[in-house]
């Protein structure tokens, strides 16, 4: 009977509770409500929307103008160093000419000179000297100079973007395939063998479809007959597909052979 009253009391203590939670949480839905139908919260709230709203605009704004300024600094300092960069080397290019007309000058007043005058009677004849034969070398050197330079400049610009190719042998009878800048030695090249540029060795020999390329000179260690063996000239092309009956068969009668090497 005790415990039937204890169980009554803690029931009814939670109904209590539960009924509070309740009325609390009505108290509250009733509030939101009021709050959210007042005419002052909604103007209050509006205005926190768009004081919200500035602000980000104001800091979206602050980020541009400072992210301009800073990229019209960049361009102002790269400008000035080029512009210093093109002064100096103007300088430069100034000065070294200059050296060479002083240079030549002095050249020709040490070795020139005057030209002579010769009174003959009435007659005034002018002569001038002979050239050196150092000064005219020096000039004919200093002009072979300046042409081989412009000739290694032109030749640089125009070289090969890719790896030069292997020099042709006068024993290749199609040497104009291997002629053809773009796909000589590429995946493109349908005339050649490519295993054999590769190793210089083909599976095949004199029976393979594609033009091996003998060059006279490479770069590469070349190794005649590198992959030649007995087993490529008797298996063929059965060689390519290997099965475990096959090796064991193999294995079965090359054993007794090796036995009888061993023996004798």
């Amino acid at each position: 009977m005790w415990s039937n009253r204890k169980e009554k009391r803690k029931a009814l203590k939670k109904l209590k509770r539960k009924e509070r939670r309740k009325e609390i949480a009505e108290k509250e839905r009733l509030e939101e409500e009021a709050r959210l139908n007042d005419p002052e919260e909604e103007r209050k709230r509006i205005l926190l929307e768009q004081q919200e709203a500035e602000r980000i605009e104001r800091d979206r704004i602050a980020f541009e103008e400072r992210e301009k300024a800073w990229i019209i600094k960049q361009q102002q300092q790269r400008d000035l160093e080029e512009e210093q960069q093109q002064l100096s080397q103007r300088d430069l290019e100034q000065h070294e000419s200059e050296l060479e007309e002083e240079e030549e000058e002095d050249v020709d007043d040490d070795d020139d000179g005057r030209p002579e005058i010769i009174w003959l009677g009435n007659e005034i004849i002018i002569q001038k000297k002979n050239p050196n034969p150092l000064l005219l070398l020096h000039n004919h050197n200093h002009h072979h100079h300046h042409h081989h330079h412009q000739e290694q400049h032109e030749h640089h610009d125009n070289r090969p973007t890719s790896n030069p190719f292997p020099p042709e042998s006068p024993s290749q009878p199609l040497h104009n395939v291997a002629q053809q800048p773009p796909n000589f030695g590429t995946e493109l090249d349908k005339a050649h063998c490519p295993f054999h540029l590769k190793t210089a060795a083909c599976r095949f020999g004199d029976r393979c479809s594609r033009v091996h390329f003998y060059p006279d000179k490479s770069c590469t260690l070349l190794i005649k007959n590198m992959y030649n063996g007995p087993g490529l000239a008797w298996e063929q092309d059965e060689g390519l597909e290997v099965c475990s009956f096959a090796s064991r068969y193999t294995f079965s009668w090359r054993l007794p052979i090796l036995a009888l090497l061993a023996s004798t």
